[in-house]
């Protein structure tokens, strides 16, 4: 990673580096509590600042100007194409995806890999995703408390695996998914990061073996796939992909890109549903008004595509979660390739940008009482590319996000017509940041009822929730 040039005669406003650690200390305090510390930071330096007092190594930007400077811009902001500590050599093949690539080389493979998820294939997947959601809530029973935050889990890994790869095989879906979100984990962990060293029992050691164990899974998965007839799945689609001069991607080409698409496919989609679900379990009239919109337009049934058009409230609730506690509260750090300009900011080539959905969506000028689960706000509300980003904006948004849509409001529209949720008693509920992705720390344990069960009030919260939702309890 290119270090930028040293500022001069510029202020720029930022923590002061930590005692022996430096700047990277900073860094290391920001990825333990990115949400705590993007608040603060927000709070105390405003809309620009580095994560090191005069440090242009790397700053938070906050804001839709800023977001639509740098995400529309995609060649003065480059993706970073390296880890920020070293790593081993499967880790590196497994992250030279589309997330890491910039230029001609992202142009060309980003429009290889959109087809199969344009609207007419994504919307081919409603009957697998609707038969895996009814077969998970199979197992459920009135009574039971479940941690919901594990249950959505299994479940989109479920349906990511079997869309987006064609694995049908329960245990090797929960094996391949529970390998995905530890690498995940590993790669934004401080205390991997502070010794990245393969001494055994260490952190860095663990990360390597999955790491190993993930590019080994996933480069077998693709050659057993090339000897197969054609599937529906996304990753057949890929490997028959190719472009104008007949080029086609390689092995190495697919394994990035498939850990990608399996990684992003199913923990940012998760997450959103078990905050929508603990939302509404906090929101009762709310969660009525929703049951009796799906009761009156399905009639028990699981939509079809169409009926999800149909179905406003369950968008707006949709939306109201994902500005909330946005998945993905962070986008990738992006560097910039020459110098530019941030205001009256002169800044150097090789500054490293953050942006956050998480706090543009709480910029109170945009949505009032920001803090507050408000679905209603979206009867009005029409807000920029760059002031809604649940999805990011501009060249590089997620080509899974017609999948995710669709996916989530299918399980929750299932879900809502068979069971009433409520929160365990006295439950824990806080915050957790997973590489880039926002999910409950603790799980989610909730209290199964039937639909003839009354509606449940909201419970008393413990944790670190109630500092960023404004809850009715």
């Amino acid at each position: 990673m290119t270090q930028p040039a040293a500022l001069t005669g510029v202020a720029l406003r930022g923590p002061r580096p930590l005692p022996l650690l430096g700047a990277k200390g900073n860094f290391l305090r920001f990825f333990s509590d990115p949400i705590g510390q993007s608040l603060r930071l927000h709070r105390d330096y405003g809309e620009v600042c580095a994560l090191t007092d005069g440090d242009p190594s790397v700053l938070c930007l906050f804001g839709p100007a800023y977001n639509q400077q740098v995400l529309s811009d995609r060649n003065l902001f480059h993706h970073n194409d390296k880890a920020f500590f070293p790593v081993p050599e499967t880790a590196r093949q497994l992250l030279s995806g589309l997330t890491s690539m910039n230029g001609e080389l992202h142009r060309r493979q980003r429009k290889l890999m959109m087809p199969p998820f344009q609207k007419g294939r994504v919307e081919g997947y409603r009957d697998d995703m609707v038969a895996l959601t009814e077969h998970a809530l199979s197992r459920w029973t009135p009574g039971r408390t479940l941690d919901v935050s594990g249950e959505m889990t299994e479940l989109t890994l479920q349906i990511a695996l079997r869309c987006l790869f064609g694995i049908e095989d329960e245990r090797q879906a929960h094996d391949l998914g529970h390998l995905g979100m530890d690498f995940l984990e590993g790669l934004t962990s401080p205390a991997v990061m502070m010794l990245p060293r393969a001494l055994p029992g260490t952190p860095y050691a663990r990360f390597v073996r999955t790491s190993n164990a993930l590019h080994a899974r996933l480069l077998e998965l693709i050659r057993h796939k090339r000897t197969l007839p054609e599937g529906r799945d996304v990753l057949s689609m890929l490997l028959r992909a190719h472009d104008e001069d007949g080029s086609a991607l390689t092995d190495e080409e697919l394994l990035g890109q498939a850990s990608v698409i399996y990684i992003a496919g199913h923990e940012t989609t998760s997450h959103t549903l078990s905050w929508t679900l603990f939302l509404l379990s906090q929101h009762p009239r709310v969660l009525a008004d929703l049951e009796d919109e799906l009761s009156g337009t399905l009639r028990g049934a699981a939509p079809s595509v169409e009926q999800l058009s149909r179905l406003p409230l369950l968008d707006a609730v949709v939306k109201e979660s994902m500005r909330l506690l946005p998945a993905t509260p962070l986008l990738f750090v992006r560097f910039a390739t020459d110098g530019f300009q941030l205001g009256p900011l002169a800044l150097p080539k090789g500054t490293g940008v953050m942006l956050s959905p998480f706090i543009t969506h709480r910029q109170p000028d945009l949505y009032p009482e920001p803090d507050r689960f408000l679905p209603e706000r979206w009867q009005r509300l029409q807000p920029s590319l760059y002031e809604y980003l649940p999805f990011g904006a501009g060249p590089r948004m997620c080509l899974g996000a017609t999948f995710a849509s669709q996916e989530v409001r299918l399980v929750l529209a299932t879900l809502l017509q068979r069971f009433r949720l409520s929160l365990a008693p006295e439950a824990r509920v806080s915050c957790q940041v997973r590489g880039i992705t926002l999910g409950p720390r603790h799980g989610l344990p909730m209290r199964v009822g039937g639909r003839d069960t009354p509606l449940p009030p909201p419970v008393r919260v413990r944790g670190d929730i109630p500092r960023i939702v404004r809850l009715e309890s």
